[in-house]
């Protein structure tokens, strides 16, 4: 499987993955660059709503780098994971098995 199909296996992140390349306007990313990463990343199991966030924010975030980034930044990210979980519709199939 090559990573444009990888991708395409999971057509949420595809979506947000066409969005932000065609919303790319810094010369210094090229957008080759934001898909290879996308590939690498569900290729080494990443899951799926931190490479929505991933996309969606343009940043990466770890335990590592979180104190540099403000409060904003940090919710902007969570913010995405749990739009991908809504999208995906995992936090709500998650919630229907506890009961």
């Amino acid at each position: 499987m090559n990573n444009d199909e990888l991708i395409r296996f999971n057509p949420i992140l595809a979506n947000a993955l066409a969005q932000a390349e065609e919303e790319n306007v810094d010369p210094h990313v090229p957008n080759e660059f934001l898909r290879e990463l996308v590939a690498v990343s569900v290729k080494v199991g990443v899951s799926p709503d931190k490479i929505y966030a991933m996309i969606k924010t343009g940043r990466i975030l770890t335990n590592d780098n979180m104190k540099l980034l403000s409060n904003a930044d940090i919710k902007e990210w969570q913010d995405s994971c749990h739009e991908y979980d809504s999208l995906a519709g995992t936090k709500v199939r998650a919630a229907k098995r506890r009961r």
